[in-house]
C-alpha cells in the first residue's frame, strides 16, 4: 500500500518496537525513494538506507547503540545517495505532535542558540525565529508533519483497531495521529473483552487506525517489552557485517532478499532460538 516516494512516521524508539519486519517487506517489494520521519531508530533505518529503500530521513540519531556507528547510513550519506536533515529529539516530537494536532507549525525553546538555527542542509526552512505576539520573547518555530502514512509497532490490537502498547511509548502516540494513514503491526490480536479489561493500555484508539497487521517478532532483532529481549547476537553479527559493502550484501541477500515473508526469516533465524528470548515476569525482558 506504500507506494514509491511517499512519505513515513516510523514509530519506536531505540531498541524498542522498531517495525523492522516492515523495513524487510519494503525491501522485498523494491520501493523507493521515501522519506522517513523519526526520533530515533537503528537496524530499520539502517536496513532502509542500506538497501536504496529510502533516500531522505529527517531524523534526531541513527547507530546501533552499545555496538557503535550506523556503518550503511553513513555510507550511503557520503556517497551522496542519503539526504539526511537532523533535528533534536524534541524537536521532531513536536513537529508530529504540530501535525497531529493540524497545525503548520509548534514553538520551541531548547533550539534557541543552537545552529540550527542557522543551518539546514535540504529544506528551504528548518527553523524559524519570531517576537512572540503575547510578549516579545524571542521564539523558534519547527515546522509540523503531516506524513503519507504512520507506521506502529504495538503488542497487542483488537478485531477492530484499538492498539496497546505496554513499556516505553516514546513519540509513537503523536505519531500515530499525524499521518494521513495509520498502519499497525501487532504482535498478537486480542478479544475486546481483553482490551476493556485495560483500557489505560489502549494507546491508540481504532479511530485512528486504517490497517492492521498481525506478525510474531515484528522488532527482531530489536526488542518489544513484556514479549521478547533484543537479539545481541544477531545485532553483534549485523553490525560486523555492515562494517563492509559487501558483508551488508551478504546479509541483505541472506537474511531479506533471500527468504519469502517474515515467517521465512523466523525460520532462518529459528523457533529455539527466537523463544529463548521470550520475557520473563515480571521484568518485562
Amino acid at each position: 500500500m506504500v507506494p514509491d516516494g511517499a512519505d513515513l512516521f516510523w514509530g519506536g524508539f531505540g531498541y524498542q518496537r522498531a517495525p523492522i519486519a516492515f523495513s524487510h517487506e519494503l525491501v522485498r517489494q523494491k520501493k523507493r525513494n521515501l522519506t522517513v520521519h523519526t526520533c530515533g531508530s537503528e537496524v530499520d533505518l539502517e536496513i532502509m538506507a542500506g538497501a536504496g529503500v529510502t533516500t531522505r530521513f529527517e531524523i534526531a540519531f541513527v547507530a546501533i547503540e552499545a555496538l557503535g556507528l550506523a556503518n550503511n547510513m553513513r555510507r550511503r550519506v557520503a556517497e551522496g545517495k542519503v539526504e539526511i536533515e537532523d533535528y533534536s529529539n524534541l524537536a521532531m516530537a513536536m513537529r508530529f505532535l504540530g501535525g497531529a494536532l493540524n497545525v503548520p507549525f509548534m514553538p520551541i525553546r531548547s533550539l534557541m542558540g543552537t545552529d540550527m538555527v542557522e543551518k539546514s542542509r535540504y529544506r528551504e526552512k528548518k527553523v524559524e525565529v519570531m517576537d512572540c505576539p503575547f510578549t516579545g520573547e524571542k521564539i523558534c518555530l519547527v515546522p509540523s508533519l503531516q506524513p503519507d502514512f504512520s507506521i506502529v509497532h504495538v503488542q497487542r490490537v483488537d478485531q477492530t483497531g484499538n492498539a496497546q502498547i505496554d513499556g516505553i511509548v516514546g513519540e509513537d502516540l503523536e505519531g500515530s495521529r499525524c499521518g494521513k494513514k495509520l498502519i499497525v503491526l501487532a504482535e498478537e490480536l486480542i478479544d475486546e473483552e481483553e482490551i476493556r479489561t485495560r483500557p489505560d493500555q489502549t494507546k491508540i484508539p481504532a479511530m485512528y487506525v486504517d490497517h492492521v497487521v498481525i506478525l510474531p517478532y515484528v522488532a527482531h532483532p530489536m526488542e518489544c517489552h513484556d514479549y521478547y529481549d533484543y537479539d545481541l547476537e544477531h545485532l553483534q553479527m549485523f553490525h560486523k557485517m555492515t562494517r563492509t559493502e559487501e558483508g551488508w550484501q551478504e546479509y541483505l541477500e541472506n537474511y531479506i532478499l533471500g527468504v519469502e515473508n517474515h515467517y521465512a526469516y523466523l525460520e532462518l533465524v529459528g523457533w529455539e532460538h527466537l523463544h529463548s528470548l521470550r520475557a520473563r515476569k515480571p521484568w518485562g525482558y
